[in-house]
């Protein structure tokens, strides 16, 4: 039954693109979460307090915020 065979592969075909859209789906959105982490200065406090070896807390945010607005007083302002 050759009908049937086929339809049997236009089935495995769509699953396979289901998956696969699926997939570029989540990168697509792990990459969007990571961006907007950036922006956020999330990944930036992470990192501060792995460098520092600070717990997250208000005195460390604090202490964060400081640096950063120390390093943007510092950059070279253009125009």
């Amino acid at each position: 039954m050759k009908g049937e065979e086929h339809v049997g592969a236009d089935v495995l075909t769509r699953q396979a693109w289901r998956s696969r859209r699926t997939g570029q789906l989540r990168h697509a959105m792990a990459v969007l979460v990571s961006v907007a982490q950036e922006i956020f200065d999330e990944t930036a406090y992470q990192r501060f307090l792995n460098r520092t070896q600070m717990q997250a807390g208000a005195e460390s945010y604090a202490e964060f915020r400081k640096e950063q607005d120390e390093l943007r007083a510092r950059r070279a302002r253009c125009c």
